[in-house]
C-alpha cells in the first residue's frame, strides 16, 4: 500500500466519517463528507462538509495548495493565505476528525512517507478479508497510540485505502473532571467512584467510496478559489 500511493501522480476520492458509540448501531448518515485531489508535487485540496446536528445546513469548508501558496477557507471566515500547506493541513486536522492528515501523509511530497505512516501505525496484525466499501479488503489491526486502537481495510486488488476505524475510550460521565480540578486545587486524592460509569468505546470511522489513481488532474482544478 505505501508504494503503490508514494509511486501515484495523482490521486483522487472522495468519502465520508461516522462516529458511534460500542454496542450502538452504525448511523446510516455521515456527519462529514469530504473528497481530496493531489496532483504531484505540490497541488493539493481537501474540501470537506460537516453539520452539528442532522436538522442543520451543510457547511462548505477547504485547505489546499495551486503549487506555491497554501490556502484555507471556511464558511463563515473566508479565504486566507497559508504560511505552508503542512500548516494547512494542521490546521484542519481537528475539524476533519484527521480525515485529511490520512489521505496526506500517504504522499511523500506533503509528507515523509513512509516514516510517517509506519510512526503512526506499528504492530500490524492482519484478522482476515472481508468488504468496504465496494471491495474485498485485508482488515489489518495497528497500534498508534494505544495497543490495536486503529483497524485498516486495505484492498486486495489495488491496495487502496478504504477505510479507517479508530477508537478511544469514553465515560459518560465528569470523573474526570472531577479529579482534574481536585489536582488543580491541590485538594488531595479525591474519590471519584461514585461518579464512574461503565467505559465505552467510541469509534470514528474514514470511509473512502471512489478512490482513482494516475487520472490526470488538470492544474486549474487546485486554483485558488475566490473570495
Amino acid at each position: 500500500m505505501i508504494e503503490k500511493y508514494a509511486a501515484c501522480l495523482y490521486y483522487k476520492d472522495s468519502g465520508f466519517l461516522r462516529s458511534y458509540l460500542e454496542g450502538e448501531e452504525i448511523p446510516q448518515r455521515p456527519y462529514l463528507t469530504f473528497r481530496s485531489m493531489y496532483r504531484l508535487p505540490y497541488f493539493f485540496r481537501f474540501e470537506w462538509q460537516d453539520h452539528f446536528t442532522e436538522d442543520s445546513p451543510w457547511r462548505e469548508h477547504l485547505v489546499g495548495c495551486d503549487g506555491q501558496t497554501a490556502f484555507a477557507k471556511y464558511e463563515g471566515s473566508g479565504l486566507k493565505e497559508l504560511s505552508s500547506l503542512k500548516y494547512a493541513i494542521a490546521e484542519a486536522n481537528a475539524a476533519t476528525r484527521n480525515a485529511v492528515a490520512q489521505v496526506s501523509q500517504h504522499f511523500p511530497e506533503i509528507d515523509l512517507l513512509p516514516i510517517s505512516w509506519l510512526n503512526r501505525h506499528k504492530n500490524l496484525t492482519w484478522i482476515g478479508t472481508e468488504p468496504a466499501n465496494g471491495k474485498e479488503c485485508f482488515c489489518i489491526a495497528s497500534s498508534v497510540k494505544n495497543a490495536q486502537d486503529s483497524m485498516l481495510w486495505i484492498a486486495c486488488d489495488d491496495f487502496s485505502l478504504r477505510r479507517v476505524k479508530t477508537y478511544t475510550l469514553v465515560r459518560a460521565d465528569n470523573a474526570n473532571q472531577v479529579e482534574d480540578m481536585a489536582r488543580k486545587l491541590d485538594a488531595g486524592d479525591v474519590d471519584a467512584s461514585g461518579l464512574l460509569a461503565e467505559r465505552q468505546r467510541a469509534y470514528i470511522e474514514t470511509n473512502y467510496e471512489e478512490i482513482v489513481f494516475d487520472r490526470e488532474l488538470a492544474i486549474k482544478e487546485f486554483a485558488m478559489p475566490k473570495e
